[in-house]
């Protein structure tokens, strides 16, 4: 039995939990690197992870800092500072630990930058002057042309009285029919 302990002991003190955790935690870091220079990583790994309200803060890269920094703050207690196995893991996990709360703040900004990229609404545009850009048939549908915040926007439109509305002619957006789809009269 003492001896088994001695074996252990001599084992604890080459630090291999150490080096297999910054090893590990290195090589699952270079990988994940390597994945997204190929593109083989997707904008979706911000949305893995564990919740905390509405913190996520556990992913595939939060976990890989806290294995990286956990072995490699290890190791550098043990082998710089001459710490002892108990205080040395203590500020491993301290360092592990702030790893993966840095990575999940990070994302947790980086998300925040997410847009759709676009500021149009239709509702935006009932009221507004806009010419017909692809003629409106009789009972049918076709488009119009206008300026909404310094962009231009073809939407389609349906005549609000029904009959055909040719090509170039200035109309007045009355109301929206659909996300998409506005009604129009000419304007006199």
């Amino acid at each position: 039995m003492l001896k088994l302990l001695d074996s252990f002991d001599k084992l604890i003190d080459q630090d291999p939990i150490f080096w297999c955790f910054a090893l590990l935690g290195s090589f699952l870091f270079a990988l994940q690197l390597l994945l997204t220079f190929m593109g083989g990583s997707s904008h979706d790994d911000m949305n893995d992870g564990a919740d905390i309200g509405k913190f996520k803060w556990m992913s595939k890269q939060a976990l890989t800092g806290f294995l990286m920094m956990f072995g490699w703050v290890g190791l550098t207690c043990r082998q710089e500072f001459h710490l002892s196995i108990l205080p040395a893991s203590i500020i491993a996990f301290g360092g592990g630990m702030l790893a993966l709360i840095m990575t999940a703040l990070i994302f947790r900004a980086a998300k925040k930058l997410h847009s759709s990229g676009s500021v149009f609404h239709i509702d935006d545009v009932v009221g507004k002057t806009a010419t017909v850009y692809q003629r409106i048939p009789k009972g049918g549908v076709g488009k119009i042309s206008l300026s909404l915040h310094d962009l231009t926007y073809d939407i389609d439109a349906v005549s609000y009285s029904g009959e055909e509305i040719v090509s170039f002619t200035q109309v007045q957006v009355l109301k929206k029919i659909d996300d998409k789809t506005v009604f129009v009269v000419p304007i006199q």
